[in-house]
């Protein structure tokens, strides 16, 4: 008896009926209704997300504070040159995000000098600019007693020092004009970080540095805020200390 061949058999396989396809998958009703629960689940979830990611603000205000300072004491040293911290508080009708923001960006002197040259040409940016939508620096008495009582009596308030005679312009920092960055900090070769006066005599490190920061609406902390933190910069050896309360 002849047997059959794979094309034959092939082709006397059952075929499934299109109500057996049917009942195998979802029909659009039950895909709807599925849906609609996700977005549903969504929405109740939503608000508390909103929340965390707020909570988040400050944290990632230390991250970023911290992180530039850092580098830039390390570059200093490794490069044997002098680099500048830039911080700035940027209000609402300045930011591209409708928000206060706290930017933060590292220059140096074309010629690797100590003092901010006179030629803003000479100033060049030695890192990417780095932002923080929803926060600024705020001084200590803005602070909570549980954040300011954990400095050193020594520190120095760097929100609340006189800014630098001479700032550093950066054209490229928005869309709107040069930005000014007048709170500086100046790290040597030694990695030491120094308050910059931007007068003509380089000063000595004071023995800690200090940056308060809280979230902010118009440049104003709300009464009731408690998402605050600060920055400690010991100033012979520009290491970088994280207070939370």
């Amino acid at each position: 008896m002849r047997k059959p061949s794979l094309f034959s058999a092939h082709w006397q396989r059952p075929i499934a009926s299109t109500e057996a396809l049917n009942r195998a998958g979802f029909t659009l009703i039950e895909l709807v209704v599925v849906l609609g629960i996700i977005l549903l689940m969504l929405g109740f979830a939503a608000p508390g997300i909103v929340g965390i990611l707020r909570g988040k603000k400050v944290e990632q205000a230390l991250s970023t504070v911290s992180d530039v300072l850092e580098r830039t004491r390390m570059e200093a040293m490794t490069q044997n040159t002098y680099l500048w911290a830039g911080l700035a508080n940027v209000p609402r009708s300045a930011s591209t995000s409708g928000q206060d923001e706290l930017w933060v960006i590292t220059f140096k002197g074309k010629n690797g000098e100590n003092r901010i040259p006179t030629d803003e040409q000479s100033v060049l940016p030695a890192s990417a600019l780095r932002r923080v939508e929803g926060v600024s620096l705020i001084v200590k008495d803005k602070l909570p007693e549980r954040v300011s009582t954990l400095f050193p009596s020594t520190a120095k308030d760097f929100a609340a020092e006189t800014v630098s005679a001479t700032p550093l312009k950066w054209a490229g920092a928005s869309a709107k004009g040069a930005m000014s960055f007048e709170r500086l900090i100046l790290f040597t070769p030694r990695g030491e970080a120094i308050l910059e006066n931007g007068t003509p005599e380089m000063g000595v490190p004071d023995p800690y540095l200090w940056l308060g920061l809280s979230k902010t609406v118009g440049g104003e902390v709300a009464p009731a805020e408690k998402d605050m933190a600060a920055v400690l910069i010991s100033g012979f050896s520009g290491r970088v200390t994280l207070v939370r309360p």
